[in-house]
């Protein structure tokens, strides 16, 4: 029996008869519902502000199409984030097949939605992208501009006021589906074209952070792969090798001693600039701590395997939260510019910085800390981990079959060419910049959310928005958008 049974009293007038399940009317939805309502803006189904469509069936566009080299983006669930497109994971299809499915293109500006799974998420698509194409699951909207701003109406369906529209809407126990026609009935707040600017404008600053962050990190990987001649290396994939007794060391298992290790320390050794292991340009041992207790309720982040990505922290939602008092006598605390480091897994070997504004913030027992010294750039060394050769090392020394773990000792034994101060500057600073300005955009599209929720609820400034007093902000106020930043 349920301790704390939700119930919700639903008159007759309110009650759709194309939707009689009880999910339908929670208390959370219809209050929203209400506030919405009530809010005196003028409301505008999202029908009369786009157009909007669904990609094909999957038997017009099989997933063996899915692959084509400098084919045209095909977006999927999976590419869907808030705001952004995750392009890590992007199919390609034909530029034919494109072409035959034309009804379903998206350009630069337009959104695209989810449609199953994860109803409520959101994409814009960015400028470098000229056209994509969709799946059936995915809803794109083309915006009507003389209608609605279109980095507003991103923002209002981010917002809970509109992203609750899309999860209620949701049909399905397993795996839940948005129909296109709910899609187009959902209910958007059109306010005043200047307040829709303010807004929309912190969308497209997020944006130009988020493209600007992403040209970072292709210099830094540009400069690093010139300097460590990454597309020189060519360990091969022998699975057999005869060993010098002389190389041997403390490590008798045979993987341990695979060719390919051996042709990665000979191309170290190649590069022109002193090797040294890991260890040694550390300014203290690599920290290894426990895992602390867990506390729902508690302010600071404490970190896992599972919040690291390569150069990314993911800090605001994080495994665990611990109160201050455990936070201060834990030794797992965080400083600026530490490196932390996947060392149980997977994923094991994912490196990223740790920024000032995370702090104060702690990791679990699965997370190595790394500090630099002099000669070592924190976000040099954070791509050099999660390069090929950093990543080679970690599959060298890890251990464990269902459970992959490096210890403090073998990440210690990595080696590392030393680059001068001015070439770690150069890769080291842009991965730095290319992380602070992904956390940057992500505050951004969070203020413009806030920003559609205040004014729902009464409690946005919008007189000092018209009147001009209160200004969005703009790309003069982020050094790190400028050129000499680096």
């Amino acid at each position: 029996m349920t301790a704390n049974p939700s119930a919700v009293w639903v008159g007759p007038a309110r009650v759709r008869p194309s939707r009689l399940a009880a999910e339908f009317y929670r208390q959370e939805y219809t209050d929203l519902e209400d506030q919405l309502d009530r809010s005196g803006h003028r409301l505008v189904v999202l029908g009369k502000l786009g157009r909007l469509f669904t990609g094909p069936f999957g038997s017009k566009l099989p997933a063996s199409l899915y692959d084509t080299p400098n084919g045209v983006p095909l977006l999927r669930v999976q590419n869907i984030g808030d705001i952004f497109l995750n392009e890590t994971d992007i199919a390609r299809i034909p530029l034919e097949v494109h072409e035959d499915i034309h009804r379903s293109k998206l350009k630069p500006g337009d959104l695209a939605l989810a449609k199953a799974g994860r109803l409520g998420a959101l994409s814009k698509i960015p400028a470098h992208i000229q056209e994509c194409n969709i799946t059936q699951h995915i809803v794109g909207v083309k915006v009507r501009a003389d209608k609605v701003r279109g980095s507003y109406l991103a923002a209002f369906f981010l917002s809970r006021f509109g992203s609750f529209q899309l999860k209620r809407q949701g049909i399905g126990t397993v795996i839940k589906y948005l129909g296109i026609e709910e899609t187009r009935a959902a209910k958007v707040a059109v306010p005043d074209r200047r307040i829709q600017d303010y807004i929309g404008a912190k969308v497209e600053l997020a944006e130009l952070c988020r493209a600007r962050s992403g040209s970072l990190r292709a210099e830094a990987i540009g400069h690093f792969d010139a300097l460590l001649r990454t597309s020189k290396f060519g360990p091969g994939a022998d699975l057999t090798n005869v060993v010098n007794a002389r190389a041997l060391t403390g490590r008798l298992t045979g993987e341990f001693y695979l060719p390919r290790y051996f042709a990665l320390e000979a191309h170290l050794a190649g590069l022109g600039v002193p090797v040294q292991p890991l260890r040694s340009l550390l300014r203290s041992d690599i920290t290894r701590s426990s895992t602390p207790e867990r506390d729902e309720a508690a302010p600071i982040p404490c970190i896992l395997t599972s919040d690291i990505d390569p150069q990314e922290i993911r800090w605001r939602n994080p495994s665990l939260r611990i109160t201050k008092s455990v936070h201060d006598r834990h030794g797992g605390r965080l400083a600026a510019r530490d490196v932390v480091y996947t060392s149980v897994g997977p994923p094991v070997g994912e490196a990223a910085v740790v920024l000032p504004q995370f702090l104060p913030m702690a990791v679990g027992g699965d997370v190595s800390i790394l500090r630099h010294g002099d000669g070592l750039h924190p976000g040099f060394l954070a791509l050099y981990l999660n390069s090929v050769f950093g990543q080679m090392q970690n599959d060298r020394y890890s251990r464990g079959i269902r459970q992959r773990r490096v210890y403090p000792e073998d990440i210690g034994a990595f080696l590392i060419p030393v680059f001068g101060a001015k070439d770690q500057a150069y890769v080291g600073e842009r991965i730095v910049r290319h992380q602070v300005l992904n956390e940057l955009a992500v505050d951004l599209v969070n203020e413009a959310k806030a920003d559609v929720e205040a004014l729902i609820e009464g409690t946005l400034d919008v007189q000092a928005i018209l009147s001009g007093k209160v200004k969005a902000p703009t790309a003069d106020d982020i050094p790190e958008l400028t050129e000499d930043g680096a």
